[in-house]
């Protein structure tokens, strides 16, 4: 049976109010797909008038709890139709809404981050729920062009603006290649108030990092740990040019002087 997209979704919906640039939509259609028949676990940070909750659960018509966050007082007053749908009213990033948010689902297949758009708090929202996000799930940050406005907390090159932070996530993959170089630790301190210290493991989970316009999609690594490069695989026995290249029978990576051979 075919599925409606959530183009289509988005162009049907007579409930309440939502919007979305039309670029998210084809990028959840593609990255989001493989969700629609599991029973999953959804957050999304910006509830605004509830219309977006109301079209995930149509996407989403397996998930198990969709979860929305806001400060506004005013979306603690809305209601679902839909059981499945939940409202936390507070800051993301404040205790109590974390213990709010807690109550209504241990972890997260799918974490949305569309609330403030300022630099740190997208910074301190990856620091405290990434690690909540599942073997297999993805974190999604909205409205990326924020991070290049002062408004925001942000600038290009700005030293603790939002891209600068998720470029360093990227270092982060690469840790194990560049950590007798720097400190991860002091690398990441811009970026949160004084006093928090985050370190390597904040990226170790990460399987990819994607950016679209004013989207970055950030996939988690399997429970296998999927990501590494693992072996190194050989494949012929013809080496006129490199002849430590050949297939040995117990294709290891073969090392000298700390470079691949």
């Amino acid at each position: 049976m075919s599925q409606s997209t959530l183009q289509s979704l988005y162009a049907e919906h007579r409930g309440k109010a939502a919007d979305k640039w039309a670029l998210y939509l084809d990028v959840y259609d593609r990255v989001l797909g493989r969700f629609r028949d599991r029973p999953i676990d959804f957050l999304e940070v910006g509830v605004q008038n509830g219309g977006s909750l109301e079209i995930w659960a149509k996407f989403l018509p397996e998930a198990r709890v969709l979860i929305g966050c806001d400060i506004d007082p005013a979306c603690g007053t809305l209601a679902f139709d839909d059981p499945r749908i939940r409202v936390v009213v507070g800051a993301i990033n404040e205790q109590a809404t974390f213990e709010g948010i807690a109550r209504q689902a241990s972890g997260f297949d799918v974490f949305i981050d569309d609330g403030s758009h300022t630099s740190a708090d997208i910074a301190a929202s990856f620091a405290n729920y990434f690690r909540f996000v599942r073997h297999g799930g993805v974190y999604l940050i909205e409205d990326l062009h924020c991070a290049y406005w002062s408004g925001y907390g942000g600038g290009v090159r700005h030293p603790s603006g939002a891209m600068g932070f998720l470029h360093l996530l990227g270092d982060g993959i690469h840790h194990q290649y560049w950590k007798e170089q720097a400190s991860f630790a002091e690398l990441a301190a811009p970026y949160f108030a004084p006093g928090v210290k985050v370190d390597a493991s904040l990226a170790a989970g990460i399987q990819s990092i994607t950016f679209h316009d004013s989207l970055c999609v950030i996939e988690k690594r399997g429970a296998g740990g999927e990501g590494r490069l693992g072996e190194r695989v050989f494949a012929g026995e013809v080496a006129a040019v490199a002849p430590r290249h050949v297939a040995r029978g117990t294709h290891a990576w073969v090392m000298e002087s700390g470079k691949p051979g």
